[in-house]
């Protein structure tokens, strides 16, 4: 058996580009927040204006593209930790993640 390729699917066309430096590490601004921008992915507007951003702050590195990301506030990632507390999808925005859940439980007979 020859050598096996393992290939990451993406879920969903939708997410955000993150500022990668070149040494792997994303850029921060010292509270947690990201320097990022939500986006379907290959927008080339969204894509641009990250790089215009991460210029004007002298920064190298290029745009990373996560897919199924987006940015939280503080309420919502504590209302998160709650839903996971509670058994459930943690993001109610989460789409693939529930319908997941969905076929999992129908499969269970539990709805």
């Amino acid at each position: 058996m020859g050598k096996m390729k393992i290939t990451e699917i993406e879920e969903v066309n939708y997410g955000m580009y993150m500022w990668v430096l070149p040494d792997g590490r994303f850029v921060t601004d010292g509270e947690g927040g990201y320097l990022s921008i939500p986006s379907k992915k290959g927008d080339v507007l969204r894509i641009k204006n990250l790089k215009d951003a991460a210029k004007s702050y002298g920064l190298e590195g290029k745009p990373v593209f996560w897919s199924g990301h987006r940015p939280v506030t503080a309420e919502e990632y504590e209302m998160q930790k709650m839903r996971l507390e509670w058994g459930l999808v943690p993001d109610e925005m989460d789409f693939p993640a529930i319908k997941e859940d969905l076929i999992s439980k129908k499969k269970q007979g539990l709805i």
